[in-house]
């Protein structure tokens, strides 16, 4: 303890500080943990020749996006970070160097799930796929069985062999961590083993295994990455690298007073005798998804009898006893040390202006804005000479512009360095120039990615001599810029110039602005489109209603519609960008997840602004494709119901936060990756799914933060009304047969659209009729059902104006509509007489009356798609009166050859398909194995590459129950019914030309639509499609499910009737 004590005291003299009490909090002045400035994970450290490189995740970038990059030092105490050309995936993680006897280097990472490998001969690059094509891949997800694929290290035993460990989510029952060992080539595997987590406890990712006096040290990480829980567990081993293991206990873990959070994913260092513990940690204050971590360092000690002593975490960190004397010679004083500094704004007490001068890689200044120009000025206390500044902005890989100014007295100001125009990043900017001054003012211009803020974590200031020149002890390293060009062809670019900013400024920052007051004429209208007052229109394939709803002009959902605007979010909305939502709202009955605007058609992390309305308590009220970043107020919305409630969402680049009718209800820290691409949807999600049944006021867009002030002022504006609507316009019934015995019956306007108006009510019924012989197919007949034969009050109402009923089964039906509105001035009967012919539909249906295998003989069908492999243990058969379909190992995703066992018949034009799930496996537990999933599919799978799915089936897990699923491309949005193992057996979907309509139903009878229903796929028309069956588990473990009543009618002759009176 004594050297560690020493080594920290020597840390803070290297920095400047003076000596003080041990232990350092996390904002003590020269504290040495974090060991680099900025936000990187996962770090491996190694040492070829005299200098150290520590490779990481670049993080705080979202999900650890790339570029690949690597810090260097000679002294442990002057580090330097550049950017390298390789890899180009968006994600790189984990990485791992190892030289090699011949003098290379091989580069390993992984992407999500499978690992790659580079090699140079250097180790910073230029780097190339090992295996020769830039998208080749060493090892596969599962490649190891039951381990999947990530997280990286290669570990090199006495002998020299290789082998390469990794593995994530090993806490599953009979998971683990992969170990593979490389054949002499490196480019394959001569031997390959699961180790299983009842030898690694609670693995869950992040191997490294290192050997000291013949034992096997296997090193992990458990927990959650993303919380306190995150830990360091090892096991041992005298057998082998390979193992078996034994599970020895935890070595590092957050510390009491959790500024030391989530330890963990881990390398050590062997220097000597000594060893170091390298780990990250998260930042101090703890982001949301906690992927703003930092790399810090700890020694690791063992006992007599080799087992590793607890660790520590300490703030204080250290330098490696063989580098402290060397540190101390190399010592130079830091001018800008503890010296005051004022700035032209700070976000908050977090991010106080002196953090800049603290030699603190834990503590930075931050400006209150992540937009225009902000300045720090540093006093040295007195008139100093110095020729080196240099500047650890907060984001290393991204390049920040900005210029240096000096001044002897703080009035007169002469420029230092003008870097305005950089496009260079790295870690530290050092400008250099000799001159004598007092004050420093280093003037953020502008920033690479926009939406960072001016920030910095350190300045130092040196008056360096050729003795003494702190540069010198940095490493040198020549970037191939042309390689790195090639890789990151984005490098040297801004995503947004100031003047895009100021444009938009100059026009009130306003993109959104809809307002059902610019329709009020005291009556309902029906609308083709919705205006946007700063330009543009939003408009669908349904009419939107305007009436008035509790004193407010509003647009009306019923949970059908889904408009598109004829423009885009503009460039500036770019990447972390700050906007506002403002928005007044009234939703008579709250769903699970109910959308009331989608900003962007992308599905990337992070990288859309979705407004909704719901009970999800995670995801009910805003969400960005993401999960920490995603809020829900379940109780907010339901205690509003039927009540109009105004909503402002504001995010300043930093905190989201959520105001309900003036009174902030959330708020929370946030890093987002907009991608303002593709045209805004209202009343739905971007794929017309989560639909809104409500109303809508008014919505406001702003590519600004709001103030409190601003917050008030919107919730204050006048937007009461009190003008009467009034009905006037016929009406009529439109009703089509989707089978023999089910009708769909709608409520239209004279101009045939469905009358989607939340202020009337809709009783539906129907019954059969014989027609007379002599009637000649007249609709109407004398033994037509009355509408005086109905009792209306025992029938309940909805505010749907259009339903499916199920029939008996004769071929001519009555429809009648009871239509009333609130006030019970407007009531009116509809009526319609249908005829279902026998030439209308072509049916096909199994009931699995005899045992068959479908795989042998198609019984019917069309085919069965099922790989034979075994692995995939792939059946489809008739047993018991059920078609039960079994699979393994496969799913339904972008790859055809990943699929599910399907069970199909191939057609074209429109259908209607239904099924009953009767069992699956697990049921009766309520535990069903892995992610077993079965039910309806449409498939086209006709293109060379991916294919396109819609499946509806049962998932009860995570309290799924039904789960509608949209496959297309890389998108593939889900929707939950939330009714686990409630879930509805009947199954339905429904085709009517592009519109795919999906529905469930408890009893076969009434039918309900999906969250998500319907799908418009123009891209289908004209494709022969797979229809059918299907069932997938999404893991390797053998599962099944069983169906009945199967029947699938493709319609010849849809009639289409109005009849009314």
């Amino acid at each position: 303890m004594k050297k560690l004590l020493a080594a920290a005291l020597l840390l803070l003299t290297a920095a400047g500080a003076q000596a003080q009490a041990l232990p350092a909090k996390w904002n003590t002045p020269g504290a040495g943990n974090p060991l680099l400035p900025g936000y990187f994970a996962d770090p491996t450290i190694k040492k070829f020749g005299d200098t150290y490189y520590i490779y990481a995740t670049t993080d705080g970038t979202g999900n650890g996006y790339g570029p690949a990059q690597v810090w260097m030092s000679k002294d442990f105490v002057n580090w330097r970070n550049v950017t390298m050309n390789w890899p180009t995936t968006e994600v790189v993680w984990a990485p791992d160097v190892v030289q090699q006897p011949d003098g290379s280097y091989r580069y390993y990472y992984c992407t999500p799930c499978v690992i790659y490998v580079g090699e140079s001969d250097s180790p910073t690059g230029p780097w190339t796929n090992r295996l020769g094509a830039p998208d080749a891949i060493l090892v596969q997800d599962r490649f190891v069985h039951n381990a999947i694929t990530l997280d990286p290290q290669l570990f090199v035993d006495d002998d020299g062999s290789e082998y390469l460990y990794f593995g994530t989510w090993g806490i599953y029952e009979n998971f683990g961590c992969g170990v593979a060992k490389l054949a002499p080539d490196g480019k394959s595997f001569t031997d390959k083993k699961l180790i299983l987590n009842t030898e690694i406890k609670d693995f869950f990712e992040a191997p490294f295994v290192f050997k000291k006096d013949g034992i096997y040290y296997f090193t992990y990480s458990s927990g959650s990455c993303h919380d306190h829980t995150y830990r360091v567990q090892y096991a041992v081993s005298k057998e082998g690298p390979m193992g078996p293991y034994e599970y020895k206990g935890c070595i590092l873990e957050t510390n009491a007073d959790g500024t030391i959070h989530g330890p963990g994913h881990h390398s050590v260092l062997i220097d000597g005798d000594d060893y170091y513990i390298v780990y990250h940690r998260h930042n101090n204050p703890h982001s949301i998804h906690g992927f703003h971590r930092q790399i810090c360092i700890d020694k690791m000690e063992f006992d007599a009898e080799g087992n590793i002593q607890k660790i520590i975490p300490t703030h204080e960190g250290l330098i490696p006893e063989s580098f402290q004397k060397q540190a101390k010679k190399n010592y130079i004083e830091n001018l800008a040390y503890g010296a005051k500094v004022t700035a032209s704004s700070y976000y908050d007490e977090w991010f106080k202006p002196e953090y800049a001068t603290d030699d603190n890689n834990a503590t930075l200044w931050r400006a209150r804005q992540c937009h225009g120009e902000e300045w720090i000025t540093i006093d040295l206390g007195k008139e100093q000479k110095f020729n080196q500044v240099w500047t650890q902005f907060e984001y290393t890989t991204f390049f920040y512009q900005y210029k240096i100014e000096i001044s002897v007295d703080g009035i007169n100001w002469a420029l230092y360095a003008d870097k305005t125009q950089n496009t260079q990043q790295g870690s530290p900017m050092i400008d250099e120039g000799t001159c004598k001054a007092r004050y420093i003012r280093i003037t953020v211009t502008d920033t690479q990615k926009n939406g960072h803020f001016p920030a910095i974590w350190n300045v130092k200031v040196y008056n360096a001599t050729k003795r003494k020149n702190p540069k010198n002890l940095l490493p040198e390293v020549a970037i191939d810029e042309e390689a790195l060009l090639a890789g990151y062809p984005w490098i040297h670019e801004k995503d947004i110039e100031p003047a895009e900013h100021l444009k938009t400024a100059e026009k009130g920052n306003k993109i959104v602005d809809i307002n059902a007051d610019d329709y009020a004429m005291g009556k309902a209208l029906s609308l083709k489109e919705i205006k946007n007052r700063p330009g543009g229109t939003f408009s669908g394939d349904k009419n939107i209603v305007v009436e008035i709803k509790k004193g407010k002009y509003a647009f009306y959902f019923n949970g059908q519609q889904s408009l598109k605007s004829s423009f885009s979010l503009p460039k500036t909305m770019t990447y972390n960008a700050p906007y506002t939502i403002t928005a007044w709202t009234l939703n008579p009955q709250v769903g699970n997840i109910e959308t009331v605007a989608e900003f962007t058609e992308r599905r990337n992390d992070l990288a859309t602004i979705e407004f909704r309305q719901g009970r999800d308590r995670s995801n009910g009220l805003v969400a960005h494709n993401a999960s920490f970043e995603n809020s829900g107020a379940p109780r907010e919305c339901l205690s509003g119901e039927g009540e109009w409630q105004h909503w402002v969402v504001t995010f300043d680049g930093y905190y989201e936060r959520v105001y309900l009718n003036g009174q902030k209800i959330i708020e929370k820290n946030m890093f987002l990756m907009i991608r303002p691409e593709g045209r805004i949807t209202l009343g739905a999600s971007m794929d017309g799914g989560n639909k809104f049944s409500g109303y809508l006021h008014s919505l406001q867009f702003f590519d600004k933060s709001f103030t409190e002030a601003d917050v008030q002022a919107a919730y204050a504006a006048p937007s009461s009304t009190n003008d009467k609507i009034t009905f006037d316009g016929a009406l009529d019934l439109q009703v089509r047969s989707l089978s023999p015995n089910l009708l769909s019956i709608s409520v239209v306007d004279g101009n045939g659209e469905r009358m989607e108006s939340g202020l009337l009510n809709y009783r539906y019924a129907v019954t059969s009729f014989d027609k007379p012989k002599n009637s000649k197919g007249s609709k109407n007949s004398s033994k037509s059902p009355s509408n005086s034969t109905i009792d209306w009050s025992t029938i309940p109402s909805t505010n749907l104006s259009s339903l499916i009923l199920s029939t008996d089964g004769k071929a001519t039906q009555k429809c009648l509509v009871q239509v009333t509105d609130d006030s019970g001035q407007f009531s009116r009967i509809l009526s319609a007489d249908i005829t279902i012919t026998a030439d209308q539909f072509v049916h096909f249906g199994d009931r699995a009356d005899k045992p068959a295998d479908y795989i042998a003989n198609k019984e019917g069908w069309d085919g069965v798609l099922a790989n034979s492999d075994p692995q995939y243990a792939m059946s489809a058969q008739a047993v018991d009166g059920a078609i039960k379909l079994t699979s393994a190992n496969a799913n339904l995703n972008t790859r055809k050859e990943d699929n599910g066992i399907i069970l199909y018949k191939e057609l074209e034009g429109d259908f209607l398909v239904q099924t009953k799930v009767v069992a699956l496996d697990g049921q009766a537990e309520h535990r069903t194995p892995a992610y077993n999933e079965g039910g309806l599919i449409v498939l086209d799978d006709s293109g060379n590459r991916g294919q396109e799915i819609i499946h509806i089936g049962v998932f009860p897990n995570y309290n799924c129950g039904n789960m509608l699923t949209h496959v297309r491309g890389y998108s593939r949005p889900q929707y939950p019914r939330g009714n686990g193992w409630n879930y509805d057996p009947y199954l339905q979907i429904e085709r009517t030309g592009d519109i795919f309509t999906i529905r469930t139903s408890q009893d076969g009878k009434s039918w309900t639509d999906m969250p998500g229903s319907p799908i418009n796929a123009p891209q289908l028309n004209g494709k022969k499609l797979k229809v059918g069956l299907y069932q997938t588990t999404y893991t390797d473990n053998k599962s099944w499910v069983s169906f009945d009543e199967f029947d699938l009618w493709e319609n010849n002759n849809n009639q289409n009737t109005n009849n009314n009176k």
